[in-house]
């Protein structure tokens, strides 16, 4: 690891940053999303749509925290480990870690920023829908597009995890 101080700090900034994204992850796709969906009526049951629709109406309340805590914390935390990669390598034959450690840290953060954007966003609007401007063949696959959340989050669990994983390895070498 790099012995300037402020390296340190960043990128052990960026390592709570990290596992705090691997913790939420874990707590709204093994435990928000199976909550919501507990006792989730078939889809030809005369509750489904009532259901679906109070499913609509409880999605913003899981995702509005992700978009205004968990999206900056992984953007800085993508900032963080870049700038701490570019320390590293700067230094030169003098490094005691591998810039290349931050640099991967750094693009699996960026691999979740985009994840987030690409994948993540449009089901969170699917979901957020249906609490009013859903068909009936959408509010028919709510349980769909929720379990397909969930299990596209794991992803956001993974990719902070090996960053995470990564860095704090540099960081004890």
């Amino acid at each position: 690891m790099s012995d300037n101080t402020i390296v340190k700090a960043v990128a052990g900034t960026c390592v709570t940053f990290s596992f705090i994204l691997v913790g939420n992850a874990i707590t709204q796709s093994f435990m928000t999303v199976p909550a919501l969906l507990v006792d989730f009526p078939a889809p030809n049951s005369p509750q489904h749509a009532d259901r679906a629709r109070l499913l609509g109406r409880q999605w913003p309340l899981c995702w509005t925290v992700g978009n205004q805590f968990f999206r900056p914390i992984s953007s800085l935390g993508f900032l963080g480990y870049a700038y701490a990669g570019y320390a590293v390598y700067n230094e030169g034959i003098r490094a005691r870690s591998d810039w290349k450690m931050f640099a991967v840290a750094a693009v699996m953060h960026l691999t979740t920023i985009v994840h987030s954007a690409v994948n993540m966003q449009p089901l969170n609007d699917k979901l957020e829908a249906l609490a009013g401007r859903s068909s009936g063949k959408e509010l028919g696959e709510a349980e769909n597009i929720a379990r397909k959340w969930a299990s596209w989050n794991r992803l956001r669990l993974v990719t902070p995890f090996i960053a995470g994983s990564l860095a704090l390895w540099q960081s004890v070498i």
